[in-house]
């Protein structure tokens, strides 16, 4: 479970609550809402009043006339995809432990349950203007709050735990490479095999701390305010040397060693270098092909860009080159005609508007051009091994099938019966479907995914459910071992043919 107070996106932005509950409520569609409670709103507990309940907050914040900041409070109580769906009452009780932990238990506040996502949330719209006062209350340190209420709501309705220790977060530069790419960055691996492993207590000096970081073909330098680490060879390879941790900031290391000293030239850091950094896929799944095909993919690519390139360099090249004689000897042919001189000024402004109107078409005629190029492009790694996917290739499917944590069955036939009884659609493009006791399954193609804990009535709704789908095809079972067998068992005594079991 993770509470999140939503902050305006700059300054001067508000959350109006005339438009938040209305997104709430039905977004930008159908109706979105499965669950809804008021507090504070005496007998506008339904659905039905929510408009009049709209009504009654705004009136309360336009009674106070002197506050400035945002009037409105918007939290998101997100629960994990694995999570039990919650009784009414259990939902109920987390908004009003939410509230009131950051003192706004006598304030009105409307609450409704989403979905339409893989994983269900609540939406809190609390005003921040005491009904009776009139007073505004702006919570205080309240992330820290959220955080331990969280802890507790977990262990006391026995939901997914969530971790959160202090976790180090790579940049947004970082991230990106890593998600396009699908190979570690450059800050990850310096600051796995550099900050990670160096005791800076052990390293005496500024000169000590250049020789070690030589070893890795790397430099630590000046940049803007604070320190970079830099490959020697490979300039364009950079992350702040507060990537590598907290000790390694330009401060620390200056109350350490005192003032910054220079490091050794870039000549003499590439020629000592022994560990330097290279690209490799990110993860530890085993070496399948699909790697080496994805950089021969993008070699192809980037050698048929270029290919086209030159190609169009050349093609307009010639289209500029004839137009510019077209027109020179038109030119000169007017200069050659015995007539006035009066006659010849007409003609070239004649032959002027003519080379404009042909530039102007050849202009048009060059961006065409270039709009026809064929892209050949891969895409990112994970856009490739969705493409393979789809193409049937076992192994990306394999891949892409190991990143689910639920135990599934998966069909064999390529035919399967759709289900009467399906609920919302989620943003996926797949459907969850919220049955008796709060067993919730994943439905997708060919595939069913039980969402929360494995226990013997939730494996039955899994079986029961997948026999209605799949009918009399031959199934697979993914699951860790102790539930594959449960499973297994279950699955046998409901006349399902399993082909065969894999540990995920």
């Amino acid at each position: 479970m993770i509470i999140t107070p939503k902050r305006p996106r700059n300054n001067t932005a508000r959350s109006r609550i005339s438009q938040l509950v209305p997104y709430m409520l039905k977004g930008k569609g159908n109706e979105r809402c499965t669950w809804y409670m008021t507090g504070n709103l005496e007998g506008l507990d339904r659905r039905e009043d929510a408009e009049l309940a709209l009504s009654i907050m705004e009136l309360v914040q336009e009674g106070n006339v002197r506050a400035k900041r945002d009037k409105t409070y918007h939290l998101v109580v997100s629960f994990h995809p694995n999570d039990r769906r919650l009784a009414d009452a259990e939902l109920a009780d987390i908004v009003r432990k939410t509230v009131a932990v950051v003192g706004l238990s006598e304030h009105q506040h409307i609450a409704v349950r989403h979905s339409d996502q893989e994983h269900e949330h609540l939406h809190i719209a609390v005003n921040k203007v005491h009904p009776q006062t009139l007073k505004i209350h702006h919570p205080f340190r309240d992330i820290p709050q959220f955080k331990v209420l969280a802890t507790e709501l977990e262990k006391e309705l026995g939901l997914v735990e969530v971790d959160r220790g202090v976790r180090r977060v790579e940049s947004d530069r970082s991230r990106d490479y890593e998600a396009q790419r699908g190979t570690e960055s450059f800050s990850r691996w310096a600051r796995q095999n550099i900050g990670d492993v160096t005791e800076l207590d052990q390293v005496p000096s500024w000169a000590a701390l250049h020789e070690r970081l030589t070893r890795f073909g790397v430099r630590i330098v000046r940049r803007g305010n604070g320190l970079a680490v830099v490959d020697a060879t490979r300039p364009n390879l950079a992350c702040k040397a507060s990537a590598l941790g907290r000790r390694w900031s330009k401060q620390r290391l200056c109350e350490r060693y005192g003032e910054f000293v220079p490091g050794p030239e870039i000549a003499d850091v590439a020629r000592a270098h022994v560990n330097a950094y290279a690209e490799r896929p990110l993860g530890l799944a085993r070496d399948d092909g699909l790697w080496p095909e994805y950089q021969e993919a993008l070699c192809a690519a980037r050698t048929q860009r270029n290919e086209q390139r030159e190609a169009l360099s050349a093609k307009i090249d010639t289209a500029r080159a004839a137009h510019r004689r077209h027109f020179k000897l038109r030119h000169h042919a007017i200069a050659a005609m015995p007539i006035a001189g009066r006659d010849k000024h007409n003609m070239y402004r004649m032959l002027s508007f003519e080379r404009k109107t042909a530039e102007r078409r050849l202009r048009a005629t060059i961006r065409h051009w270039r709009t026809m190029s064929v892209d050949t492009h891969p895409g990112s790694w994970k856009q490739f091994l969705a493409a393979q996917a789809a193409r049937g290739d076992r192994r990306a499917i394999r891949r892409l099938a190991n990143r689910s944590r639920g135990a599934a069955v998966l069909s064999d036939g390529r035919h399967v019966q759709t289900l009467s009884s399906r609920s919302l659609r989620t943003s996926r493009g797949s459907f969850v479907h919220n049955l008796a006791n709060g067993v919730r399954l994943r439905e997708s193609a060919r595939s069913l995914e039980l969402l929360g804990d494995a226990s013997e009535e939730a494996l039955e709704q899994l079986v029961k459910t997948a026999k209605q789908r799949f009918g009399s095809s031959r199934v697979k079972i993914l699951a860790r071992k102790d539930v594959e067998r449960r499973l297994a068992r279950i699955a046998a005594g409901r006349g399902l043919e399993i082909t065969r079991e894999r540990e995920r």
